[in-house]
């Protein structure tokens, strides 16, 4: 876990969230590593009031129930749906830097959207993935 604060919502984010740009979200970001190296680093950022209602969202520490699941517990928000959407996208500096690539790389992302049962967006996720890392799932057809 490489942080977990309350910091004003940059643009894409507000935008997401559907909220101001600046207004206060909270931003969970974790690295993820293998003997190959970096694999993924992955920013969660929600609606900064939700920090109010459950403040381990602002503990650097992983969440036993994810963050969808502690926001439920907490608020009776329950994520009823998710849109993940893969693109290529440079990697901004700070993600760079965790990543061991140079700013400005082309890098494989996965972003994830959660809406809860009211069609009120709870989680907007950010997965940079280390080079040379694909993205796979595994679905059950019966």
């Amino acid at each position: 876990m490489l942080g977990a604060d309350l910091v004003p919502a940059p643009g894409h984010v507000a935008d997401a969230l559907g909220i101001d740009e600046g207004d206060n979200v909270v931003r969970r970001r974790r690295a993820y590593y293998d003997d190959l190296g970096a694999v993924a680093l992955s920013t969660s950022w929600l609606p900064g009031q939700l920090a109010d209602a459950a403040p381990e969202l602002l503990v650097s520490r992983p969440l036993p129930k994810m963050t969808f699941g502690l926001v439920e517990e907490r608020t009776g928000r329950r994520a009823v749906r998710r849109r993940d959407i893969v693109a290529i996208k440079a990697a901004p500096e700070d993600v760079a830097a965790a990543l061991g690539v140079d700013p400005g790389t082309p890098v494989l992302t996965m972003t994830n959207c959660y809406w809860d049962q009211h069609g009120e967006i709870t989680e907007y996720a950010e997965d940079y993935l280390g080079q040379g890392r694909e993205l796979s799932a595994d679905f059950d057809l019966d």
